[in-house]
């Protein structure tokens, strides 16, 4: 009886590492590509401003609109991203009290 239910545990501790493991590959994955939009905002937000500072574009508002909605987008981008890695910091401090115990 108790071999039955040593087994099973050790096939669900499988199963669940398997799982953390999948998450975690997640988890990375979205990382990088939250990381590659990053750049990619910052390349537009730094040419959006070079077209604006053109001496042809100089003081046009709908160009000076585009700027700052591009600050805006990246600065929510940066609040979206520092909440994303509190929560998983939160979360990796959580696991290594609950192996300390």
């Amino acid at each position: 009886m108790i071999e039955l239910i040593l087994g099973i545990s050790f096939v669900v501790n499988v199963i669940l590492v398997w799982y953390i493991v999948q998450l975690l590959k997640r988890y990375l994955s979205f990382q990088e590509e939250l990381d590659y939009f990053m750049e990619k905002l910052k390349e537009y937000e730094g040419h959006v401003d070079t077209v604006n500072g053109l001496e042809r574009f100089y003081g046009d508002e709908t160009l000076g609109e585009l700027v700052r909605h591009s600050k805006d987008i990246v600065k929510e981008y940066k609040d979206l991203k520092s909440i994303v890695e509190d929560n998983y910091d939160e979360d990796d401090e959580e696991e290594m009290y609950a192996e300390e115990a």
